[in-house]
């Protein structure tokens, strides 16, 4: 069965069954059931298959591969790996909590709202399956256009700049990297003679390092502003803010792994040299988006601000462990982008359960709800622990690889990226006790009690949070074939010592390979025989 293009494709089935859907009450009814039941599919196939995979195979696994133009070397090419294995699950599971908590209370037009939701389902799925670079590009626009929607037709006042500016950035990244792309696959012909956009064949590839420079820049420039990673995060402020709060929670959860799973999927492999001239500068720019974020967020007036601008210090350390070239570092990575993603959704889920005693959203407006609402509080604790990543919580493990794999490579990134977990702890608890302690402020606490559909959407996320605090091997042990090979050809780039790459690196074409047509024919010396001494 083609496990992977069910999960891509089940999702935008469902979207398209809204077509047949009547408008008026009877509608909303059938709108909720074609929801629950594509995304609750979704979920029950991705279950499946993460445990049908095999943790010890490093490339692609249940490969779909359909040519479309082999002449121009596209096709339809998806698969899974230990990276992309836990944000397909990751995607599969927010957005089935997600579209569970529309179902229970509906927006204006219902059934665009649920269509929009499951077809930006479909393209975070596409893309984190992806093995070819056209159908990345693919699903990096196709998962654009419902969000641009949700926040323009569901938004709150003033939602027509903040579309506005989050199509301008996201545009210019998608046209550098439709270049990128292009250009890959004729350079790469230049010198494979083989015209192919499938990442697996173009890894290897044998590009100079001005070629892999500049087209690593454009690729990694999409992904920045994508992440967002400072100072391409001009988007995010607008975006989190006025989008409905169910919107924000998924840009925030999933959508920001785009960008870093970019970095991961096609960078370091694809173009090493280039990512190797860029490290560092990528390093600096993160540890400047952990102090930036950390800061913004101290000082920020809402919490849904607050909780945005957390998210940027986080992904802050999710691309520093990337950057670092160090197994341990990229495994934490990973890691944590599954913890940031479940961490910030519990989160923004937290603001909108505020948000029915406290519409206006201040935190200097809230205060006190522990007293008439002590579910909150203690649901409230958990995650801000987590978002502390104190010992004992599902943070805790993934940062503390990032940091021991930085350090071991960059000590002074990791030195500087430690402020921000003391910035983490004055924010956060700064917003714990503004809201749940201290003389009561706002409207009645007995409001933002947790209801029964606020604990079907958070206490899946609280077990998530127990399950990797005390079992982070479950998703580390998945993804470290997958990273070994992935990361190797940066490492080989950036001269590190043996006993650190773990996978072969193969050259294509190989050194011994003959020259292809149309290459320059060597030039050879001849020799002379000397003439005999007499």
């Amino acid at each position: 069965m083609p496990w992977i293009s069910a999960l891509v494709l089940l999702p935008l089935l469902g979207a398209l069954s809204m077509l047949a859907v009547p408008a008026g009450p009877g509608g909303a009814v059938q709108a909720r059931i074609h929801a629950i039941l594509a995304a609750g599919g979704t979920l029950v196939l991705m279950a499946i298959v993460v445990g049908m995979f095999d943790r010890d195979v490093a490339g692609l696994q249940f490969i779909d591969h359909v040519d479309w133009a082999q002449e121009a070397g596209l096709s339809w090419d998806v698969g899974v790996d230990g990276i992309s294995l836990w944000l397909l699950a990751l995607t599969a599971v927010m957005f089935a909590l997600a579209i569970m908590a529309a179902c229970w209370r509906l927006p204006e037009r219902p059934r665009a709202f649920l269509a929009m939701l499951l077809l930006a389902e479909a393209g975070l799925m596409g893309l984190f399956a992806a093995g070819d670079l056209v159908l990345f590009y693919v699903f990096w626009e196709a998962m654009l256009i419902p969000f641009y929607f949700l926040i323009g037709m569901w938004g709150g006042e003033g939602r027509a700049r903040a579309t506005t500016r989050f199509v301008i950035y996201t545009m210019v990244g998608s046209l550098l990297m439709l270049v990128s792309i292009v250009a890959t696959a004729f350079v790469a012909q230049d010198i494979t003679g083989n015209l192919t956009f499938s990442i697996r064949e173009l890894s290897g590839v044998a590009f100079t390092d001005t070629q892999s420079t500049w087209i690593f820049a454009g690729f990694a420039l999409a992904f920045a502003i994508k992440l967002p990673l400072w100072p391409f995060h001009g988007w995010l402020p607008d975006a989190y803010r006025l989008a409905p709060i169910l919107v924000t929670g998924l840009l925030a959860a999933v959508m920001s792994k785009a960008g870093v799973y970019g970095f991961l999927r096609i960078g370091l492999p694809v173009f090493p040299e280039g990512a190797d001239r860029f490290a560092i500068p990528i390093g600096i720019l993160a540890v400047i988006g952990i102090a930036y974020g950390s800061l913004l967020a101290w000082r920020a007036p809402t919490m849904r601000l607050l909780v945005a601008y957390s998210s940027l210090a986080h992904l802050g350390f999710i691309i520093l462990g990337i950057v670092a070239f160090d197994v341990q570092a990229t495994q934490g990575a990973v890691l944590q982008m599954v913890n940031h993603g479940i961490v910030v959704a519990a989160a923004f889920a937290i603001v909108a359960v505020i948000n029915r005693t406290a519409p206006d959203d201040r935190i200097d407006g809230i205060g006190g709800l522990a007293d008439g609402a002590p579910r909150l509080a203690g649901v409230f604790l958990i995650v801000s622990m987590a978002s502390l990543a104190i010992p004992g919580s599902n943070s805790f493990a993934g940062e503390f690889l990032i940091l021991t794999g930085v350090f071991r490579q960059h000590a002074w990134l990791a030195v500087l990226a430690c402020a921000g977990i003391v910035y983490a702890a004055v924010y956060m608890l700064r917003l714990y006790q503004s809201a749940m302690n201290g003389p009561r402020r706002g409207g009645m606490a007995s409001k933002a009690e947790l209801r029964v559909r606020d604990l079907a959407v958070l206490l899946p996320l609280i077990a998530a949070m127990l399950f990797i605090a005390l079992w982070p091997k479950a998703i580390v042990g998945a993804t470290t074939a997958s990273i070994e090979r992935a990361v190797a050809p940066a490492q080989v780039a950036a001269d590190r010592p043996e006993d650190q790459i773990r996978a072969t690196v193969e050259a294509d074409p190989p050194p011994e390979a003959l020259p292809l047509p149309g290459d320059p024919v060597p030039e050879t010396t001849t020799t002379t025989p000397a003439e005999p001494t007499p």
